[in-house]
Formats: structure tokens, C-alpha cells, sequence
């Protein structure tokens, strides 16, 4: 496989790392904000890096834009809201707030303002795994996720994706690397945790030991991404593979991680989902996120949680600008 993907990667991993440092320094200069501004860097955080954990969300003031409400079908429209799912378990996409409804982070700044835009309200459910998201849209229990799940060629087969960043590979392993994990051979015979239905790149590493002739590695399964954490740092596992994304995140709440490459996972397009068929939604969704861009509201949204190296233009099903789109 090339090693392209990776260039591109390395790239954005070294520029959010260095993102959540000047975050203190401009964030809290946002017009949108709430007053208050961001928390004091948490215990073990580097000197001015911002908290993200307390970071105010956005307030958006947008009115509903007609051409876009005219897109919806009519009994969405008829009802004002839209049942959806989300998760709480990808910082600084989407994360826990102060209490067990709240959902904050950069998804929660983007549901405020495509709402008000739609003229609807999102009625939201939190789910536990991107599999159980996708059994909610099949079981038409909910219309939309508004979580960000990986949009595959073969996920496309049966959704649409309202796609918005792209996330690159590493993996994670323990401050210090006790392990001494330097490349994907390093991963054979080790413990190596996966999040429950979320897009595996287990194959990956045990082609990689396949053609090394070494042990495959032995998997652990965890609901959500922070029990795997806690799994890596207490040393239950020895690596998983994550977001580029999730070194900003950790880093600023003082987590002991560091991310080793991993050139051969490549990178994964994400997005909100829909079922095939709900056409009217998804161009509305689709169409709001687009003049939010044009607002520059979805880039100070992207700014605010260190995500800017993963931001994309929003697009219907992009996954093929990303090299793990087949996979």
C-alpha cells in the first residue's frame, strides 16, 4: 500500500497537536461564545493548552432559511423535529457534558446551527456504538445520526453520508511506549482493543503479521472509546488504532497517550448518516452545513475543538476522497 496517505496525515497530526496550544490564545475571543471563556488546563495538560472538557459551546443565531425548510418532507416539516441518534464516546467530535443529556463538542456546535437554520428541533438519542446507531436508522427508530460514523463503499450500499471530516490512523499507546510499539509488526501477538461496531481496522494488522509470519494480535471489545482508554492506560491492552483527532483531545486533558504512525490503516472520510431514500433530509442537512461554510461559522466551529488539519468541505458521500473508502 502507499505510504501517500500517511504524508497527509503526519501533516494534520503535527498541526492539531500544535492547534490545542494556541486554542487558549484565540478561542476565547469568539464573538458567538458564551461569557466565561475556556477552563484552566487540566492536571498533566502542557502550559496553554486549553481544556476542552470546559469549553463553551457556540451560540449560532441563524433563521430558518426557506429554500432549505422547503427541502424537507412534509411531515418533518409538519412536525418540527426529526428523531436522530448520536454518541458521546469521539472527543472532540462528541462528547459527555455536565449531565447524562448534554452532549458537547464540535457536533453539538454544528446540530445548534443547522437546526435554527431548518427550523426544527433535533430530537436526539444517544447510542452507545456506531452499531447501534446504524439499527436505529434500519428499524426506522430515528431518521438521522448526527454522530460521525465512517463512510465506506460498502456503508454506502445502503446509507448516505453527510460527510464534514476525515480522520486519519495511529496508533495509540501508553506514555513513554512501555511496549516499545514502533510500527504494525510491533502490534503481533500484543493486546489490541476495538470500540463494538465501529469500522475495523483489525485486518489490517493481521495481514501485516500474516506476512510477517507472526502471531495475530489478541482482540479486546469495549463499548465506547473512553473504557479503551482506560484499558491502554491501566495496561489491560497495549494499543488500539485511533483518530489522528484524539491526540488533541487527550493531550488536553492531561492523558498519559502518545500516537505511533500507522502508514498502512490510511484515512476514513466521516460523516452524519441516513438511510438511501430520505433524500429531502439529507440535501437540507447537506445544504445547511454548505451555508454555514459560507457563513464561516463552520470554521470557527472546527478551529474551537483543534479539528481544523480534519476539516472538509461538507459533501453528500465523499468517502472516496480518502484512501480507506474500500476497505
Amino acid at each position: 500500500m502507499s505510504t501517500a496517505p500517511w504524508s497527509r496525515r503526519s501533516a494534520r497530526l503535527g498541526v492539531a497537536v500544535a492547534a490545542v496550544v494556541a486554542l487558549s490564545l484565540g478561542l476565547s475571543a469568539c464573538g458567538s461564545d458564551d461569557a466565561g471563556g475556556a477552563g484552566s488546563p487540566p492536571s498533566g495538560a502542557s502550559e496553554g493548552t486549553t481544556d476542552l472538557a470546559t469549553q463553551p459551546q457556540l451560540v449560532p443565531d441563524f433563521e430558518p432559511d426557506a429554500e432549505l425548510v422547503a427541502l424537507l418532507p412534509q411531515e418533518i416539516r409538519d412536525a418540527g423535529s426529526v428523531a436522530t441518534a448520536t454518541s458521546v464516546g469521539l472527543a472532540p467530535i462528541n462528547f459527555p457534558g455536565a449531565d447524562g443529556d448534554e452532549v458537547k463538542g464540535l457536533n453539538a456546535d454544528l446540530i445548534a446551527a443547522v437546526e435554527q437554520l431548518l427550523g426544527l428541533e433535533f430530537d436526539s438519542e444517544i447510542y452507545p456504538s456506531t452499531a447501534a446507531q446504524l439499527l436505529a436508522l434500519d428499524s426506522g427508530r430515528v431518521a438521522l445520526t448526527t454522530s460521525t460514523n465512517g463512510d465506506t463503499a460498502e456503508r454506502q450500499q445502503k446509507y448516505d453520508f453527510v460527510d464534514t471530516l476525515i480522520s486519519g490512523n495511529v496508533l495509540l499507546v501508553a506514555a513513554g511506549n512501555p511496549q516499545h510499539i514502533e510500527a504494525a509488526t510491533d502490534v503481533c501477538g500484543r493486546a489490541f482493543g476495538e470500540v463494538k461496531g465501529s469500522f475495523s481496522l483489525l485486518s489490517v494488522i493481521q495481514e501485516v503479521c500474516a506476512d510477517a509470519g507472526l502471531d495475530e494480535p489478541e482482540l479486546s471489545t469495549f463499548d465506547d472509546v473512553p473504557a479503551m482508554q482506560l484499558a491502554l492506560t491501566s495496561g489491560r491492552i497495549d494499543t488500539y488504532i485511533g483518530s489522528d483527532f484524539s491526540v488533541v483531545w487527550d493531550q488536553s486533558q492531561g492523558q498519559r497517550v502518545e500516537a505511533v504512525e500507522l502508514p498502512e490503516a490510511g484515512d476514513l472520510v466521516l460523516g452524519w448518516t441516513l438511510l438511501k431514500g430520505n433524500d429531502g433530509l439529507r440535501d437540507a442537512v447537506a445544504g445547511a452545513l454548505q451555508r454555514l461554510v459560507e457563513d464561516g461559522y463552520y470554521d470557527e466551529a472546527f478551529e474551537r475543538w483543534g479539528l481544523t488539519p480534519n476539516k472538509i468541505a461538507p459533501g453528500v458521500n465523499v468517502g472516496d476522497q480518502a484512501s480507506g473508502f474500500g476497505a
